[in-house]
Formats: C-alpha cells, structure tokens, sequence
C-alpha cells in the first residue's frame, strides 16, 4: 500500500481546516452581498429604483409623427411630417405673395384670403370685413372662427377689439393662420375682459393639443405685432416661425413687436423674435411652452422683456442667441425650465472669412435687472461670450449653478446679487474673460461659492458661504483681487489656487470658517463613499493577516519538517550506536529456520499471557545465522520512527507479503518492535482496535504453541 510520506492536516496541528473553510467561504458571501446591497441601495437613492438600467423611459422632444393617408386616390399626397408641413406653409405664402388680392386662387387653392390697403393708401380691416370676405364664422357675441388664412400685406392693417374668443380652426385634415406680411396685426382686449386666441378641432369641440400633425399659428414677418390684454392658448408647431407667436425679420427690413399684459400659455415656443428690432413684451405671463418660453435669435437687437413671468417652458426659459444684442430682462420671474432658466449666446457666427460674411466678434449688451430665476433643471444664468454683460439686484436660488459665465468675453458685472446653488457654484466665471467685477453680492454653494477659471476678476465686499469645500478656486492663470469679503463655512482652504493662477487677498474675514481636511469634505459629499470605503477596508485588512498567516504556516511547517529530520536523524544514530558491529542481512529462504519462537510471559497482576517474539535465530550478512536464546537476550531496543510503509518493509519485515492490512500492522507491532501508537498513526486506525488485533494474534500465537 502506498504513501507519499505527506504530513496529516492533525500531524500540522490544523485542527479545525472544514471550519476555516466554511468560514471563509461565508466571509466571501458576505462581502459580495454588502457590495450588491450598496449598489442598489444608492441606485435607489439617486433614481428612486433599485434597477434604473431595466427602466425605460419615454424620449423627450419633438416627436416626429405621419399623418394619415389620403383616402381620395385623386388627391395630391398630403405631408406626412412636421417639418414637410412646415415647408407647405413656406411654399404657400411664397405662392400667395406672387398672387393679386382678388385671384380666385387665393380661396380655391390656398384658402387664404389677402388683405391689401385700398387704393394705394394705408387701409384698416376688421372682424367685419373678415366676415365679409369669408375668412370668419361669427359664431356668437363672444365667439368667431377663423375659417381660412389671412395674410395682412404691407399697408394694410387688421385689428381685433373687444373681449371673446378668436377660434383658429386646426386639425389633421387642416389648419389656420394670421400671417403679417409687411403689415399690421392688433389685438386689443379688455383690461378684465381679454380677447383670446385659441387653436380649436371642430371634429372633438376642444383646441387642438397635437403639433405633430400641424397647429393654428400667427406670425408677423417684417410687419408688426401689438397686442395688449389677451390670451393666446395651444398654437403653433415644430419650427420657431410656426410656433405660435411669432416676430420674423428678413435682411434689413426688420420686424418689430410690443406684447403687454397677455397670457400665452401651452404654444410650441411661447414667442419667437427673430432678426427683429425693438421688441418687447412688459407684464405678461408665458408658461407651459413646449420649447423655449421666450426665443430671441437671429441677430435681433435691443429686445426687453420688463415685469414678466415665464414658467414651466420644456427647453429654456428664456434664450438669447445668434449675434443678438442688447437684451434687457428687468423685474422678471424664470421658474421651472427644462433647460437653462436665463440662456445667452453671443459667440461669434465665425472665426475667420465666411461666405455670409459673419462677424468674428462676440454679441454685445446683456442686462438682468432685478429679477429671479429659479428651479431650472440645468441651471440659472447661463451667459457664453457676450461682452458688456451685467447681473444686478438678481436673485437665482437652483440646484445646480447659479450662474455661469464662459468667455471669451470683454465686460461682466455681477453686483448686489443673491446667488445660490445647492449642488454645485453660486457663481462660475471661465475662459478669457477682462474686466470683470464682483462685488455687494451674497454667493452661496455647496462645495464652491465662486470659481474662477482663467479668468482676471476683481471679488470685493462680497458675503460667500459654503457648505464643505472652498468659499473662491482659481485654476488655469486665474487671477483675482479678493479684498473685503467674509467667509462662511466647512473647508480646507477658503482660496484655493491651482495651476498657476494667483490672487492678491486683504481685509477678508475668516472668523466663520471651520477647518476640515479637503478628503473629508469629499467624502461626506460623496456619502456613498464612505460605504465603499468600508467595503474595500476588509479586503485591506484581511490580505495583509491572511498573508502573514500563510507565510507563519510556511515557516511553521519548515520548522516542523527539520525538526522531524532531526529528531530521525538521532533516531538513527541512536540505534546504530546500540547494535553489534556486524551487519545485520535478510536470512535467505533455505536459512530461515522457523518463525520466531513466541515466548510467554505473564503480566504481573493480571493473568494474561503475552508472548514477546524472540526470533530463534538472527542472520547475518556472509555468516551463518546464530541462535540466542530468549532468556539470554538483552532488552530490545526500539526500532527509528517509521514514516511510511516503506520504512517497515526493512529489518525482519523486508520481503514479506501480507494478505490483509491487519496482518501488515500486527506484524510491525510482533516482528517489527514499533510501538502500538506509532503504527496506528501510520496507518490511520484506532489504537485501542490494533491493540486488540495484536492482543488476539498473540493469544492465537500462545494456543498454537501449546498445541506443538
């Protein structure tokens, strides 16, 4: 039977290796499942759900949709997008432009109806006339419908009185429109009795809420819009000048406009001004658009929007770009946009010789006067390179920054305003931006009140607050003047400076800032963090301590094999120093007389007899076996520690075969003179069994005896 010689897990002293493996693998379940929990657990924190990615949600934005197919085979292929319908609209104001006022055109394939001044002169037109030419269904005192298109040519003039309802028929079949071209449009409502202008589906009796199939709008292109106490609800679709309201200007011959005291509320773009000159919209109400509340782009110029509010616009609440100039937002309300709240781009159209010829200079003039701006999802007050820009007397309070400010830019002035954010920047400055002052204002963030980013501003007289972080960070060649200020808050360093930027800092007051290492701060804004951190603090423990522990076993394994060579080795010499000088060899077959002769002994006290196997003669090597005598043999001595079933097959037991391991381990005990412990070590079984084995072999042994 084979044996490697392999150290037991009990001759280590590894007495419990099941338990540490169970424990182990328990520890690793457990680790795992506190990683699971901590993601699901901050899944749900931030999303509100365990598994956001199996979470599928509705895209936003326009939604491009086809109409119904013509059921008439002869009828000409209807547009089946928005943006076709959009150019429909193109392609029959074009086409009516080019038409006389009285061509049966007109009405029998346009459905429009022309009004033109009267004898060359500048001429009025009313609901009146309206219904005369057939463009208007009087429907009751309060109530007309607008049957056809109406375009007001330049001249003429159409003007709308008196409290009621304007219904604009739309729908999938058909739509409705006012159209200035080069004229006039008034509306004028009762200071408490407005005159509203709505889009209206006959089929249903309600407006029409779809803009994917095309939806009533007004326009004024180079004319003129004035509208005074009135309401102008569900209109318009898919592009800005089919928005609803809208103010176009073509070339030099620029539209203006004058909105005061109107409600437009649920329009694709509440008003879209472009290229326009001079408009303006004082003591209004915008809200629900499903673009931007106020568009202001093209190159329009000295546009003011004084005493107004625009609330819950699906993109920006108000936005300003394209080389426009001059805006001015003063005593305003921005609250609940989908985008920016304020949004004002004057980056230069080029940045070198174009075909249109575009300037390669930043817009100029952007005012925001004693206004809010709040609960913006991207943020408050986004200005991008717009020279002469100032905030003043404003309060923004969003989530995420304040106000930012990128350049390049000539000219900023951000004074006696009160800015918050509650996740990121009060206030942010980056870019190329001169001559830029803060100053009288309070700024407060969350980690950062106000960050300069290769910026030169001068910050004076301001109160800055912070929750954990720095109250001023400078990166990238800032520079700053931070004179006068005080400071509040959690941080490591009220200046920050990184990446060559500098500062010039006196007469600050620091006496509200509490010190806390920059880490810390990260992590408590970071909360998650600190969970993960004790989730990865385990395995940085254990691996040191399971690795000591591995290499302490080494080492105790190490010891305990020399030891055992040694204690094998003393063995050895031990027994080579007590027997006689002459080699001892194997008796050959025909010199092996008989078996050792069992001698009987009697243990004291006990009455059994226990034979001690005295062989009858010893063989030696080259030498004729020589008998002795059991009651002339000296004390056995016993043999070296076996370590395997190859170290018993030497000495008297060399060349024997055995039919069972029980004769194998009786024999070792008899013939071999190991110890009763030793050999049930070796061979993996019970002392007290091989005990016993051998007490009934000697006692077979004992009959067999007195039988001969």
């Amino acid at each position: 039977m084979a044996d490697d010689g392999a150290l037991t897990a009990l001759e280590r002293g590894d007495t419990h290796p099941a338990i540490r493996g169970v424990a182990r693998v328990i520890i690793v379940i457990a680790v795992v499942a506190l990683v699971a929990g901590v993601v699901l657990v901050g899944n749900f924190v931030h999303t509100g759900t365990f598994l956001p990615w199996l979470r599928s949600d509705a895209p936003t934005g326009p939604v491009v949709g086809e109409s119904p197919s013509p059921d008439a085979t002869d009828a000409p292929a209807a547009p089946k997008t928005p943006a076709e319908l959009v150019a429909a609209e193109d392609a029959r104001l074009t086409a009516v432009a080019a038409l006389a006022p009285g061509d049966p055109a007109l009405v029998d394939q346009w459905n429009t109806v022309v009004l033109a001044p009267k004898n060359g002169q500048q001429s009025g037109y009313t609901v009146a006339d309206l219904e005369a030419l057939g463009a208007v269904r009087i429907d009751d005192d309060r109530t007309i419908t607008l049957v056809r298109n109406v375009v007001v040519r330049r001249g003429a003039e159409l003007d709308f009185y008196g409290g009621g309802t304007v219904r604009m028929l739309s729908s999938a079949q058909g739509t409705t429109s006012i159209v200035v071209w080069g004229g006039i449009l008034g509306v004028f409502g009762g200071e408490d009795d407005p005159l509203a202008f709505t889009s209206w589906d006959e089929a249903a009796e309600t407006p029409d809420l779809t803009e994917d199939d095309g939806r009533a709008y007004v326009r004024a292109r180079d004319g003129v819009l004035v509208i005074g106490h009135a309401e102008f609800r569900d209109l318009g679709f898919w592009s800005g000048r089919t928005g609803g309201l809208a103010v176009t200007g073509t070339g030099d011959d620029r539209a203006s406009a004058g909105i005061v005291s109107t409600k437009i509320s649920g329009l694709h773009y509440g008003v879209f001004f472009s290229n326009t000159t001079q408009a303006g919209i004082q003591d209004s109400t915008i809200e629900n658009s499903t673009m931007t509340g106020v568009e202001v782009t093209n190159g329009a110029s000295d546009t003011t929007i004084e005493r107004s509010t625009v609330t819950g616009s699906g993109g920006d609440g108000i936005s300003v770009s394209r080389q426009s100039t001059g805006t001015e937002i003063t005593d305003s309300t921005v609250d609940d946009s989908a985008g920016w709240g304020i949004r004002i781009d004057g980056s230069a159209l080029a940045d070198g010789p174009t075909s249109g010829g575009y300037g390669v200079t930043p817009a100029k003039g952007f005012t925001l006067t004693g206004s809010n701006v709040r609960n913006s999802r991207e943020g408050g007050v986004r200005v991008i390179s717009t020279d002469a820009t100032e905030i003043r007397g404003t309060e923004v309070d969003e989530a995420r920054s304040a106000v930012l400010v990128e350049g390049p830019s000539t000219g900023l002035t951000v004074a006696d305003a009160d800015l918050t954010s509650s996740d990121l920047r009060a206030l942010d400055i980056s870019g190329k931006i001169t001559d830029a002052t803060v100053s009288d204002s309070r700024l407060a963030g969350r980690r950062i009140a106000l960050e300069l980013t290769g910026a030169a501003v001068i910050v004076r007289d301001n109160d800055m607050r912070v929750a954990s972080g720095f109250a001023v960070e400078l990166a990238e060649g800032a520079r700053a003047d931070i004179t006068g200020n005080t400071f509040h808050g959690v941080g490591q360093d009220v200046v920050a400076s990184w990446s060559g930027s500098r500062t010039m800092q006196a007469n600050n007051s620091q006496t509200d800032w509490t010190f806390q290492w920059a880490w810390v701060g990260w992590m408590n804004e970071h909360p998650m963090m600190w969970m993960w951190a004790l989730v990865l603090l385990i395995p940085a423990i254990g691996i040191p301590v399971l690795w000591r522990r591995r290499r302490e076993h080494r080492k105790l394994r190490r010891l305990l094999h020399e030891a055992l060579l040694r204690h094998g080795e003393e063995e050895m010499a031990a027994y080579a120093a007590r027997t006689p000088a002459t080699d001892w060899a194997p008796p050959r077959p025909s010199d092996r007389v008989s078996p050792a002769e069992p001698v009987t002994t009697t243990r004291p006290g006990t009455g059994w007899n226990t034979p001690t196997m005295v062989p009858t003669t010893i063989p030696s090597r080259g030498a004729a076996p020589r008998a002795m005598p059991a009651s002339t043999a000296g004390p056995r001595q016993a043999p070296p520690r076996p370590r395997s079933f190859a170290d018993l097959r030497t000495g008297p037991l060399e060349g024997r075969t055995f039919a069972s391991l029980q004769q194998f381990a009786v024999a070792a005990v008899l013939e071999g003179g190991y110890s009763v412990p030793t050999i049930a070590r070796l061979f993996r079984i019970q002392q007290w069994r091989l005990q016993q084995w051998v007490e009934e072999a000697a006692r077979s042994t004992t009959v067999g005896g007195d039988r001969r």
